[in-house]
């Protein structure tokens, strides 16, 4: 949901995912003299929690070291994230731009941070709205927490192995592992049956939940990878044996390198008796621990019977384990790949792979030329054709990589050469050490690392969401997401897929804001670490000066005040 407001020279934009919201800001030329950057009050209208939102910065001249609110730490950005929002509330925002002197903002907003003391600072714009509801059949997202999440855990949990507390993990899922069950559950009799291609069929939970809708009468047949080499293969088959599954299963176990897709089709029976399929939950996260508690994830779901049944027909076809040749060219008619960014239609669009050529990749790549917004997330080495996209100079636009390693932008030394261009911001995810959550993170995800040969290997994975999403702030986004990595292996020898969403701004809203949510992280961290390296101060600015590269043409912080604002499309 978006919302935008204009007062006295300042105006504000808001996108509202689920878990997070994205505030952007703008002065008029005669407001910024003297500004010394943005206080924002938070209340949600339906339990009247008032608050401050914190900063991570203070003036030097603050004595107080405890972490303060921007009421007396005013944001010296032109745009900001709230993630503590729950799904589908009502919040009212009000955002403050501040003058004065340091000492006078800092005696006033100790005054502002007192029960009561709100009305202290006085003004602004203030604008309603509610966050997207992923209980909502239109946007049923699900992104779990991600590694990035260290220090938010310490604060609840404290410095405690998650597997001792479960509260934690259900914090760490955040929904992801609970829409799984919930989405199963919808099989509640035998008018229904839920028809899946699991790569990873591991965790305990899903299974037993899709054991208790065959007995409730749904008929349910899963497909898991099962190719010789690497353990999971092994790892499907004791989970079946050991959790007493009964419901069909069929090992692919020829024809693609690894069966990678992750999704369930929901079938229910019409008025003569035939299943039909209603929905579709697909997405990238693996069936395991490190799947819904360590790695940065998301699922998703479809109520749309186009969409489901072109899932429907790619189960048939898996369920034949046929050679690779034999997939590639039933894929190519279930779901052909469309020749640009342009010829996509409007909507939900599924794509299958393994496709017989790089159609999918050449797609990719122009939905990233095109873009004057976009953001790219990356677990393994993204395609040469899109890095080559990505390595041209951007001539106004703004991109967001947010890679899991280095080397998902190919050799030591690329980042650094994107991030040279001012419309490229690349993020690499480097999680906290030394923390009990990153040992807990680090075990489950060396435990997942099953893939069935060395050059799929992948421990330590962290940003494992696979999603490239154009131009989030237009009216016309474009969103890829799903199971497939954007690489030659994904395209033409793995079983995969993905969707790609055209059109569909409240589904771009809540990726766009939880895409944020871990890039803001992974690269205030590595600009952090520069200052500290360098021995710069780490602080804010006394003065108006902070504001000077907003407004000047050509740098990277005019373009990303620009593109928040959606000025920029």
């Amino acid at each position: 949901m978006r919302a935008r407001a204009s007062k006295d020279g300042l105006t504000v934009r808001i996108i509202a995912g689920t878990h997070a919201v994205l505030l952007a800001f703008d002065l008029a030329d005669a407001r910024r003299t003297g500004c010394l950057g943005f206080s924002i009050e938070r209340t949600d209208v339906e339990t009247g929690d008032r608050r401050w939102l914190p900063n991570s910065l203070r003036f030097l001249s603050d004595p107080r070291a405890e972490q303060v609110t921007t009421a007396r730490a005013p944001l010296q950005k032109f745009r900001w994230g709230d993630y503590t929002t729950e799904p589908g509330r009502l919040y009212r925002y009000r955002v403050i731009a501040r003058y004065g002197t340091p000492a006078d903002i800092i005696a006033q907003g100790v005054l502002a941070e007192r029960p009561g003391g709100f009305d202290v600072i006085a003004g602004g714009v203030a604008l309603e709205l509610r966050t997207e509801d992923c209980r909502n059949e239109a946007t049923s997202v699900f992104f779990n927490r991600g590694a990035a999440a260290s220090q938010a855990y310490v604060n609840r949990f404290g410095d405690n192995d998650p597997d001792d507390i479960p509260d934690a993990l259900t914090w760490l899922s955040r929904g992801l592992e609970e829409a799984i069950v919930a989405f199963i559950a919808k099989a509640d009799g035998p008018d229904y049956a839920l028809h899946g291609c699991i790569y990873e069929f591991e965790k305990p939970t899903p299974i037993k939940a899709l054991i208790q809708a065959q007995g409730r009468g749904a008929e349910v047949h899963i497909v898991y990878h099962a190719r010789a080499g690497g353990n999971t293969k092994a790892e499907n088959q004791h989970a079946i044996a050991s959790l007493g599954v009964t419901f069909a299963t069929t090992a692919r176990t020829k024809g693609s390198a690894i069966m990678h897709n992750k999704y369930l089709v929901l079938l229910k029976k019409d008025a003569t008796g035939a299943l039909k399929p209603i929905a579709v939950w697909t997405g990238g996260t693996n069936w395991t621990e490190g799947g819904i508690y360590g790695q940065l994830n998301v699922g998703h779901a479809i109520y749309d019977t186009a969409v489901a049944e072109r899932y429907e027909a790619g189960f048939q076809v898996l369920t034949q384990d046929l050679s690779i040749d034999e997939t590639q060219a039933k894929n190519d008619v279930i779901t052909p790949v469309p020749a640009s960014r342009d010829t996509l239609a409007h909507g939900a669009t599924p794509l299958f792979s393994p496709q017989n050529g790089l159609s999918m990749i050449d797609l990719y790549a122009d939905i990233c030329r095109t873009a004057k917004v976009l953001m790219v997330s990356a677990p393994f080495a993204l395609h040469e054709r899109i890095r080559n996209v990505l390595g041209t100079p951007t001539d106004g636009a703004m991109r967001f990589l947010l890679a899991d390693k280095e080397g998902s932008y190919g050799e030591k030394g690329n980042i650094d050469k994107l991030n040279a261009d001012p419309g490229n911001m690349a993020a690499v995810a480097k999680p906290f050490e030394g923390l009990k959550l990153a040992d807990f993170q680090k075990r489950k995800l060396d435990r997942d690392r099953l893939m069935v040969d060395e050059s799929f290997h992948h421990a330590g994975i962290h940003i494992h969401s696979k999603i490239i999403l154009a131009d989030p702030f237009g009216p016309d986004p474009v969103l890829v997401t799903g199971s497939a990595n954007f690489s030659t292996n994904s395209t033409v020898a793995n079983d995969s897929n993905v969707l790609v969403f055209r059109g569909d701004t409240a589904v771009a809203d809540v990726y766009v804001a939880d895409f944020m949510r871990m890039f803001e992280h992974y690269w205030f961290r590595s600009r952090k670490d520069e200052k500290l390296q360098a021995n710069q101060v780490f602080a804010l600015k006394d003065d108006d000066s902070w504001s000077v590269k907003y407004f000047t043409p050509g740098t990277r912080e005019q373009r990303d005040r620009l593109s928040f604002l959606g000025m920029n499309t």
